[in-house]
């Protein structure tokens, strides 16, 4: 075993892990540490059946199905914030990955999604994922390019490494053989290969983080559809040169499903914008009858609205993008500034119209929040920042996550 790698000494294999290429495999490569998953290659005892496990975590392992029942557990798709996600689990006699559905309470409902021919295959996928996270190794030549022609072309080689696996025509169980499978690469990968090279659409920016492609939005929402500010109109209070430029020269969205504009509230201080609203019978349900403001308030001004009644926030003095409730005496960090709150709502766009025809979440809803959070967290931190305290509702992964509401 290495910093980076687990492995399982020979005598501590499970006995279930009767595939010679499988044993061999854990004995001596191992399993990577990082990654999109999780895993947890337990040894001897440790590594459990999905009988077993279901058993320990109280369920009735009796309503399993046969064939997943004695399947493995070895780890987790990665959730949000360090949570695990899916279980990922292997058959000892074939070799081959799933990644399943399991609640535990009611394993009768387990369905299995196939996720690698073998464990090397796995390991070369987990590796190409973060070899592109990185820019390195065969992405190397990537590294400074961006734009669309970049993104195609990082998702295309992303999307090679999939299929140029050789993925056998049996032994995927009730998962069905990949000659019926609907699509040649399990939905797993295809919104890792989709997704994630999104990021590199823009390039750094000039006194924001990025410099949006021209014409990017207006692709995108129509020309209509993105309102830009008049120099003349943009108030003394927004100070900040680059963002006074950015809301001129390319401007934002006016109705991007999470985030809309209104003209008549745009850069409009917040007390005055407070006041406003507090006299507008339609917004009475949102005040509790507080009447303090944020600090600094008079260098907070108003960009627009998130869904979830959020008020979107500029600081005229620095361009940081925050969001508060209607009467909330505090604001809390949304976006770095208006270039990234501007990629974020591009990429939700997109990822609706791409949703439309891989259907990600019918099944992999949770997994295609977290893919969105990494690939918004490689061009914005800011927005993907740890909590730190209940109060502390980081907007963009939270309403990713929202498979209720259906945000994505």
């Amino acid at each position: 075993m290495s910093a980076n790698t687990v492995t399982v000494p020979m005598d501590m294999l499970h006995p279930a892990i009767t595939h010679e290429a499988t044993r061999r495999w854990l004995t001596t490569a191992g399993l990577p540490v990082e990654g999109p998953i999780r895993f947890r290659p337990a040894t001897g005892a440790g590594m459990r059946t999905l009988r077993q496990y279901v058993a320990d975590e109280g369920g009735d392992s009796a309503q399993l199905d046969r064939h997943i029942a004695e399947l493995l557990l070895i780890g987790h798709l990665c959730g949000d914030e360090g949570c695990d996600g899916d279980e990922v689990v292997l058959d000892g006699s074939t070799g081959r990955v799933f990644s399943m559905w399991l609640y535990t309470k009611s394993p009768e409902g387990a369905k299995l999604f196939p996720l690698a021919p073998s464990l090397d295959a796995l390991v070369r996928f987990v590796s190409a994922v973060c070899e592109f996270a990185s820019l390195r190794g065969a992405f190397a030549a990537l590294a400074g390019r961006t734009g669309a022609e970049a993104v195609a072309e990082a998702s295309a080689l992303l999307m090679s490494v999939f299929t140029d696996e050789e993925w056998g025509e049996s032994g995927w169980g009730s998962a069905g053989d990949p000659a019926g499978w609907e699509y040649a690469v399990p939905a797993f990968w295809r919104m890792i290969a989709v997704i994630r090279p999104m990021a590199l659409i823009a390039g750094p920016g000039q006194g924001l983080r990025l410099e949006l492609p021209k014409g990017l939005l207006d692709e995108e929402f129509g020309a209509d559809g993105i309102v830009r500010v008049a120099p003349s109109e943009i108030p003394a209070a927004l100070t900040h040169e680059p963002t006074r430029r950015f809301l001129t020269d390319v401007g934002l969205p006016r109705d991007a499903q999470m985030f809309c504009m209104d003209p008549e509230d745009l850069l409009v201080p917040l007390p005055d914008d407070r006041e406003r609203s507090k006299q507008n019978p339609a917004h009475q349900h949102l005040w509790n009858g507080s009447d303090t403001l944020p600090p600094d308030a008079e260098h907070l001004l108003v960009l627009g609205g998130l869904m979830h009644d959020f008020t979107v926030l500029l600081d005229g003095r620095t361009g940081e993008v925050h969001y508060a409730e209607y009467d909330a005496d505090r604001v809390v960090p949304v976006n770095a500034d208006v270039s990234t709150l501007a990629f974020t709502v591009w990429l939700h766009n997109r990822e609706r119209q791409i949703d439309e025809e891989h259907d990600f979440t019918d099944d992999f809803y949770y997994p295609l929040a977290v893919t969105m959070t990494d690939t918004l967290a490689a061009v914005d931190p800011v927005a993907c920042l740890p909590a730190r305290g209940p109060d502390d509702f980081r907007y963009w992964p939270e309403v990713f996550h929202d498979c209720a509401g259906g945000v994505l």
